[in-house]
């Protein structure tokens, strides 16, 4: 009796404190909603997206002109310096001068053959301060070209890839909110499951505490044996242990939850289950499809494919290793004035061309085994992606087929556990009567326990399935809804997704 005196005592602290909490009641959608909301997988979600909204932003900035100012500015120089002389010798003289530069030029990349065109206009300024002199140079109009020859356009594959790999930050978005969700649902049925067993091993202590007090009457009168009273007695202390523990279970999971979906330590949390579980067909066929036009991981693929071609196309162009660079443009002679850079009568025309070039005559089969080391790779990469897609198709195929399943067995969960608390409910009349024993009362009460606690796990696996499909194929088979819609972006002047005009 010591021992049930303590764990009452224990129980009732732990009822006033949960009593001085606020209590905060809460359904799975808005479990899942706070999730959405709230989660660090959701921030990180959000994170990704505007990430991949920068880089694709970068990605064609590089396509757009820049207007460039170049220069040094100062260049100066007071101290001793070694000069060639015409015969040969280096006399060491005193210099104090600056020599300054700058330039002006508006630049744009051709992506279609990686050319660089350039307008600018350059001016140079040297000053003596020795001999207190000061002399312009400048370009005042030139045009320019750069064309690799030979090499890989770094724009052809980008004008595949990053398009791509945008539209897959895009996707993985709405996939790690859907993953969010997911947690979410599980997280909020072990919470609920723990619930229900606090509530069932409370049930189970008070009708202890009943049926002990009943066979206290009757060995009292001589109606009931000692070991009866005794297995009474423990039956009331291990209901009353199994309801100390499943309110510490509760504690831990109730601050799990609380921690993902962001809400307070205070907030004491009372989660309802579902009512309704909505029967609807999927066809596996449908299901995969969905996967295919919706995943990021399907475009992940293709990116793959992209970076192993590219790879293999750079090897080759390895081999070879040129480029042109040419100019043309008006240049002014030396002069004393600045405005004599620009005088027409003091300015000609001018160009340069100048081709660059490296050609391995002997390389030691470096060529060779590098162009080898690509396609390999290539090969690789291909096995790894058709393996890839060989188990997301199964993945899908096996979440289908999971799906179906549980909701033939939410149906005879549902059935049983009507069937069990009504039986319950006789035995336990028949028991109070005199009618059955304790095992017979018991095995009753064990039956409806399990009965409930199936019914429960049957609608935790139902929703943990069913957001599992909606986290694979991005679609909402219950409400005939696509989940993704390629038109929204992230508009950073109200750092939130709109949709695309």
């Amino acid at each position: 009796m010591k021992k049930v005196i303590l764990l009452s005592i224990f129980l009732l602290g732990l009822t006033q404190l949960s009593f001085s909490q606020e209590k905060k009641v809460l359904t799975l959608e808005e479990v899942i909603q706070l999730a959405r909301q709230n989660s660090r997988n959701a921030k990180r979600a959000e994170t990704s997206r505007t990430l991949g909204y920068w880089s694709y932003q970068v990605y064609k900035s590089q396509l757009k002109p820049q207007l460039l100012v170049r220069g040094t500015l100062p260049n100066y120089v007071n101290r001793t310096i070694a000069q060639a002389q015409n015969d040969g010798s280096v006399a060491f003289r005193s210099v104090n001068q600056n020599n300054s530069n700058l330039s002006l030029g508006l630049e744009q990349v051709l992506p279609w053959t990686n050319t660089t065109v350039s307008f600018n206009s350059r001016l140079a300024r040297f000053d003596d301060y020795d001999n207190d002199f000061t002399r312009y140079q400048g370009d005042p109009v030139g045009f320019s070209i750069e064309q690799p020859l030979f090499a890989v356009n770094p724009f052809k594959w980008d004008r595949q890839i990053q398009p791509l790999q945008y539209e897959q930050s895009k996707r993985s978005y709405v996939q790690e909110l859907e993953q969010a969700s997911q947690t979410a649902a599980v997280l909020f049925f072990r919470l609920l499951v723990q619930q229900k067993n606090l509530q069932i091993a409370r049930q189970n202590e008070q009708a202890n505490d009943t049926v002990f007090r009943v066979e206290q009457g009757r060995y009292n009168i001589g109606t009931s044996t000692e070991d009866q009273l005794l297995q009474t007695e423990l039956d009331l202390l291990t209901s009353q242990s199994d309801a100390q523990q499943a309110q510490l279970e509760v504690q831990s999971l109730s601050l799990e939850l609380r921690s993902f979906i962001g809400l307070s330590e205070n907030v004491d949390l009372e989660l309802v289950a579902p009512l309704e579980v909505p029967d609807f067909e999927i066809d596996y066929e449908t299901a995969l499809k969905y996967a295919k036009d919706n995943r990021a991981e399907y475009l992940s693929f293709e990116v793959q494919r992209l970076a192993a071609q590219r790879s293999v196309a750079e090897a080759r162009a390895r081999r070879f290793n040129a480029s042109l660079i040419a100019s043309y443009g008006y240049n002014s002679a030396q002069t004393n004035s600045l405005s004599g850079v620009y005088d027409g009568d003091n300015t000609a025309a001018g160009s340069q061309v100048t081709l660059t070039f490296a050609l391995p005559i002997l390389d030691g089969g470096r060529n060779k085994a590098r162009m080898n080391q690509a396609l390999e790779q290539q090969k690789l990469n291909e096995f790894n992606i058709e393996q890839d897609m060989i188990n997301f198709d199964q993945e899908i195929s096996n979440a289908v087929r999971n799906f179906r399943q549980i909701i033939e067995q939410i149906e005879l969960a549902k059935k049983s556990e009507a069937i069990a608390l009504k039986g319950f409910e006789i035995t336990n009349g028949r028991y109070l009567a005199g009618k059955v024993g304790i095992l017979e009362l018991a095995r009753a009460r064990t039956n409806k326990d399990s009965a409930i606690r199936s019914y429960v796990s049957a609608l935790q696996q139902y929703w943990g399935a069913y957001y599992e499909l909606r986290a694979l194929t991005l679609y909402d088979f219950q409400n005939n809804q696509l989940l993704y819609n390629e038109l929204l972006e992230y508009d950073p002047k109200t750092d939130s997704v709109i949709e695309r005009k």
